[in-house]
Formats: structure tokens, C-alpha cells, sequence
């Protein structure tokens, strides 16, 4: 049994009763494999799989992932996805899609709508000599739209991507290491959409709609 969610980008596979997040990377022809069953929706034959081996990696990562999400978005959908590379080496892709409006996932109803994708995908290359190396790729989409009586209704989105490269000790695994690069690139990205998207949104706003008491501030007394 399959539920679709369309508008919203996942599936939920019923077998396990958990959602995941549609993409390139877990898609083969018009089916999607789940993280949580590695079963296709709908059902493919021939779908490609990771090894076993690798497959161990992504039901560890999906676990890890999901209470890292629960942590820093208070919701939300997470899908880990690996799979072999060419260079002896494999990727992964980590996904987070949050809906924080009020009927979704939003639990402090600030938005009428809004929404956060980041996409976070790790090139990892061959072992040699203790290390690998880790070439990191983060995309984050922001959309959010206030209704308020007091503000009206407000609208704001963009993107922003960022690249990290880095050759690190094999030694607490790859899962340890590509959680502490996703976690200090999705800071710098947080910090990097605060201060172009809301601290110059609210810069613009402020200067064309100055506060009443900073406008009473600058008349001189009647």
C-alpha cells in the first residue's frame, strides 16, 4: 500500500509506517526506494540497490540522521541515500524537508506557510593510508509567508548553495564524519540566511516602514 503526498514531495511507505523524501538519487524510471524498506514504490524489478555493506551505512545514517533533524528542527522529514561510485568510492545524500506552516509541522504557528529543503550530498573517495576524502555539496531552499492582522501578508524566498572539501581520519567512521561537516556547513548556511535574507529584508522594511516610536523619535514636539 502506498500513500502519496504530491504537493509535498514524499511517500510514505506504509510497510514501515514512515515517510521519505523524493529525489534523483532514489529514483529509478517513475519508482522511488525507500530508505527504510530499500523496496521501490511502485515496485521495480531490476531497481538498483547499495551493497550490503553500504546498505548497513544507510540504515545506521537514516537512524542517526532522523534524531540529528528531530534536534535542530523540531519535525520534519529526513531520507539518507547511498550508493557505490566509480571511483571505488560511494555517495551519499542527506535530505531534510520541513513544512512549518500551521497545518504541517510548524509546532510555534508563526507562518500561514513556509518551507525548508536542504539537500546535503557527500562525495566520498577510496581509504588510503587512514584517510578519505569528503567533498561536500549543501543546498538549502527557503520559502515562508506570514499573515498577520498587525503585519499583513509577507512573502520570502530563495536558495543558497555551499561546497566543503576535506580529507579526515577514517578512524570513528564515515557516518561520525560527514555528521560533523553536514552540522558545521548547515551553521554557516543558517548564519549566511540570516543575514542576507532577514537581516537586509528587515533592514528594507524598516527603513520604508520605520517603527511608530523611532517615527515620533525624529518629529520635533507641535
Amino acid at each position: 500500500m502506498l500513500i502519496i503526498y504530491s504537493e509535498r514531495q514524499v511517500l510514505c511507505d506504509v510497510d514501515c509506517g514512515k515517510e521519505f523524501i523524493l529525489c534523483e538519487y532514489n529514483r529509478d524510471a517513475d519508482s522511488y526506494r525507500s530508505p527504510w524498506s530499500n523496496k521501490y514504490h511502485p515496485p521495480l524489478e531490476d531497481g538498483p540497490h547499495p551493497s550490503p555493506e553500504l546498505r548497513k551505512l544507510e540504515i545506521e545514517a537514516n537512524e542517526v540522521f532522523a534524531v540529528y533533524r528531530e534536534q535542530y528542527y523540531e519535525g520534519g522529514i529526513s531520507s539518507v541515500y547511498l550508493w557505490e561510485d566509480e571511483n571505488e568510492g560511494f555517495v551519499a545524500c542527506f535530505l531534510i524537508k520541513k513544512d512549518g506552516s500551521k497545518t504541517a509541522h510548524g509546532k510555534r504557528g508563526y507562518l500561514q506557510e513556509g518551507a525548508w529543503d536542504a539537500i546535503h550530498v557527500i562525495e566520498v573517495g577510496p581509504e588510503e593510508e587512514g584517510k578519505a576524502h569528503y567533498c561536500l555539496t549543501s543546498t538549502v531552499m527557503l520559502s515562508l509567508t506570514t499573515n498577520d492582522e498587525s503585519s499583513g501578508t509577507f512573502n520570502l524566498s530563495g536558495s543558497i548553495r555551499r561546497q566543503m572539501n576535506m580529507d579526515l581520519s577514517v578512524a570513528e567512521g564515515h557516518l561520525c564524519n560527514m555528521g560533523k561537516m553536514i552540522e558545521e556547513m548547515e551553521g554557516k548556511l543558517r548564519n549566511s540566511l540570516d543575514q542576507v535574507y532577514f537581516g537586509k529584508t528587515k533592514e528594507m522594511v524598516c527603513t520604508l516602514r520605520p517603527p511608530a516610536e523611532l517615527v515620533q523619535m525624529r518629529l520635533p514636539d507641535s
